[in-house]
């Protein structure tokens, strides 16, 4: 299965677009989200600017703010090197702003607009989520997430344990390549390289548990199918979405009561598709939603059950398993981490 995901090299196809915008013209983190296919993608041009290790190459200082303020540079001299760059150029400067900006915008881009078809992906995904049970009992549970060395290598971590006991059955790590950047909603293509070939391997190997947590969304999520619900599809095992904060939906999560839980309304369909839990006193509210294969109910009973801190056990586990592989300690057993 993993053979198969097709990807967009965001990374690289943004920067190659630099390469496009002519000497006496600049453009905008807005007007390369938008040659990506989604505006909410400004961010992840600006942080792929950031980290731009070849600025000599690929030309970051043309890129500006909507409103024409100049921004940051990756390049030694940062900002005074970008405005000296830009003046070079013919572009006016006053004030640390593209005077009369719209003049000097270029956003004539030959782009495919790659995320508009994962857009599609994710919709034509959401009609093979399954929103009840897909199996009578669970006496297993696993728990994945994803840490990072830096901004483009991703390490994710498996942690499997039985429900009842909480014997640690299975712990697995996956340290992998990137080329996808953060984008809300988006989050799955940024993941899935790294997750998929992970939970593959653990299936391959037998150890894979009855119901799997995930950090991020289920159908808690615009399209119905964030990264829990995409891997619970792609491998045919129920999965649960876990989030810290909210992506999307409605819900009144003040003066929340230990163990308490609200439910989270879709604006637009005015269904339920998930839970705000507070599972513990002085913690904020989890965010819970059906991944795959599992009822709503029994989904928030798990995370009840095994929530000793503010996010359930599989979760946590997983989380200070990649953290540990991802960024090694002297002298730290990561197994003594697990145990909790």
């Amino acid at each position: 299965m993993a053979s198969t995901l097709d990807i967009p090299n965001i990374r690289k196809l943004t920067l190659e677009m630099l390469l496009e915008i002519p000497q006496d013209k600049i453009t905008t983190y807005r007007a390369l989200a938008l040659a990506l296919g989604d505006a909410i993608a400004v961010r992840a041009v600006g942080q792929i600017m950031a980290v731009n290790e070849q600025p000599d190459i690929y030309p970051c200082y043309k890129v500006v703010h909507s409103d024409g303020r100049v921004g940051g540079y990756s390049a030694p001299g940062g900002t005074s090197t970008k405005i000296e760059k830009l003046q070079a150029d013919g572009i006016p400067i006053q004030n640390g702003c593209i005077s009369n900006l719209s003049d000097h915008v270029f956003f004539q881009f030959e782009t495919s607009k790659p995320l508009i078809p994962l857009r599609k992906l994710q919709e034509e995904l959401s009609e093979r989520v399954v929103r009840n049970p897909i199996r009578r009992e669970y006496q297993t549970i696993g728990g994945v997430d994803l840490s990072y060395d830096g901004p483009w290598i991703g390490v994710g971590a498996y942690v499997g344990m039985e429900i009842v006991s909480g014997r640690l059955l299975a712990s697995e790590i996956a340290q992998v390549e990137i080329s996808f950047p953060y984008i809300p909603t988006y989050l799955a293509f940024r993941e899935l390289p790294v997750l998929l070939p992970l939970l593959e391997r653990v299936q391959a190997e037998d150890k894979l548990a009855d119901v799997i947590m995930v950090d991020g969304s289920g159908i808690l999520h615009p399209r119905h199918v964030g990264i829990a619900s995409h891997l619970g599809v792609l491998l045919s095992v129920p999965t649960i979405g876990v989030t810290k904060t909210l992506l999307y939906g409605e819900v009144d999560f003040n003066d929340m009561k230990p163990k308490e839980v609200r439910s989270i309304i879709d604006p637009r369909s005015k269904e339920s598709i998930g839970a705000a839990v507070k599972t513990r006193e002085r913690a904020d509210p989890i965010f819970v939603s059906i991944g795959h294969g599992i009822d709503l109910d029994t989904a928030v009973g798990l995370v009840l059950r095994l929530s000793h801190q503010r996010l359930p056990e599989p979760i946590q586990r997983a989380h200070l398993a990649s953290r540990e592989a991802a960024h090694p300690r002297p002298g730290f057993q990561a197994q003594k981490a697990l145990n909790f």
